[in-house]
């Protein structure tokens, strides 16, 4: 793991001991709820809920958007909320600005309960919104911009509003994109870390910057989808690998033809020289220094060939394929073996190559024995992990 995620789980733990301090009727613990869920934070309804408190509402709407179940039994109680306050004006006689005026946390979960509902409520929440939203009022702080302009484009996506936040609230930004939310500037993945890290060295006075924070580490760490294609590392490769099943949704295997003048099209992967071409199309266009079946230094009579090389990150990537014939056992030595001659001792391309990824697609689709041929690979010297593919269904 690297120096960048040790840091950033240091900062997480730190972050998730303040947050347990939330009481669970609260809507910010609501809030945190639906945009950091890994926190796990027991939550519940204020005793005392009334439909007449727009703040309990808007902790209804954060709940029910996270918990379908809990839609279904509380629907009708967060619709009537969301058309009684539609109906309250933003000021009073007086112009006195009503105590909903600039509370962004909960019209942001009015905002996404307006949108669960749909239709006409959506609408009528967005019109109502906007009658009184101000995002150009520079006593507002900027994180209730914000949340305030992510209610806005969240009852109505034509809406456009031009905005350039600052640094200091990337880790919010991002956090909401995360959600979905793709209303806001583009953000630099390596900018976030480093707001994340010089903010963080400060006390927390809101509770919204500490859960904004938690997800937008939780997101940097394990969700995001984000490659830095400048500088791409090896965390970020095994995680593209490890993704690839998903691809195969839309992989070509007919039965017949899509168009009249087209033929049925099966792309079989028949051999270890299909799953190097394929591995070769994916990495290509972000490792321009990508080497393939290339000669290492040589080992008695013993010519070794490597599958496919990335300099950049000192990285062989071994290519195997294991037919229904095969056993994993087999496979394991032919990885010992290939292990042994690729980093032989004082080799000339120590400082090029000095670790070695594992890359199997199994083509007999025995995933029981998966983790047991992972286990063995990895405790191996140089490798750095291993990624085993299972042949797709569809190509069964």
């Amino acid at each position: 793991m690297e120096a960048k995620q040790f840091l950033l789980r240091d900062i997480q733990l730190y972050l998730e001991k303040k947050l347990i301090q939330i009481s669970p009727n609260t809507i910010e613990c609501s809030l945190s709820n639906w945009l950091y869920p890994d926190g796990k934070l027991n939550i519940e309804l204020p005793a005392e809920f009334s439909i007449f408190d727009y703040s309990h509402v808007a902790q209804l709407s954060f709940i029910t958007v996270s918990n379908s179940n809990f839609l279904n039994e509380k629907e009708s109680l967060l619709i009537e909320g969301l058309e009684r306050l539609m109906g309250r004006p933003a000021s009073n006689n007086s112009f006195v600005p009503s105590t909903f005026h600039n509370d962004a946390i909960s019209l942001l979960g009015l905002a996404l309960g307006a949108d669960l509902i749909g239709n006409k409520t959506r609408l009528n929440f967005y019109n109502w919104l906007k009658s009184f939203v101000n995002l150009s009022n520079d006593n507002l702080p900027e994180w209730k911009k914000i949340l305030l302009h992510a209610a806005l484009w969240i009852t109505n996506k034509e809406t456009k509003i031009d905005a350039h936040y600052s640094s200091d609230n990337l880790d919010l930004l991002f956090a909401l994109r995360s959600k979905g939310f793709e209303c806001f500037q583009e953000i630099d993945i390596n900018e976030v870390y480093a707001s994340i890290c010089r903010l963080s060295v400060y006390e927390e006075t809101d509770t919204i910057q500490i859960i904004a924070r938690l997800q937008a580490i939780n997101y940097y760490l394990f969700h995001s989808t984000f490659f830095s294609l400048a500088n791409p590392n090896l965390n970020q490769l095994i995680t593209l690998l490890n993704n690839l099943p998903g691809s195969f949704k839309r992989w070509i295997w007919e039965e017949k033809a899509k168009t009249t003048t087209g033929t049925p099209q099966k792309w079989d992967i028949q051999n270890e020289y299909h799953v190097q071409s394929l591995l070769y199309y994916i990495l290509a266009p972000i490792f321009p220094d990508i080497e393939s079946e290339f000669y290492l230094e040589p080992v008695g009579s013993l010519n070794s060939r490597a599958d496919i090389g990335l300099p950049g990150l000192n990285l062989i990537i071994e290519v195997k394929f294991l037919r229904k014939t095969k056993k994993f056992h087999d496979m394991i030595e032919e990885v010992a073996a290939d292990n042994s001659l690729y980093f032989k001792r004082d080799s000339v391309f120590k400082k090029k190559y000095s670790r070695m990824l594992v890359f199997l697609w199994d083509d007999s689709g025995r995933i029981e024995e998966h983790q047991t041929f992972k286990n063995a690979v990895d405790g191996l010297e140089n490798i750095i992990g291993s990624i085993v593919i299972p042949r797709p269904g569809m190509m069964i």
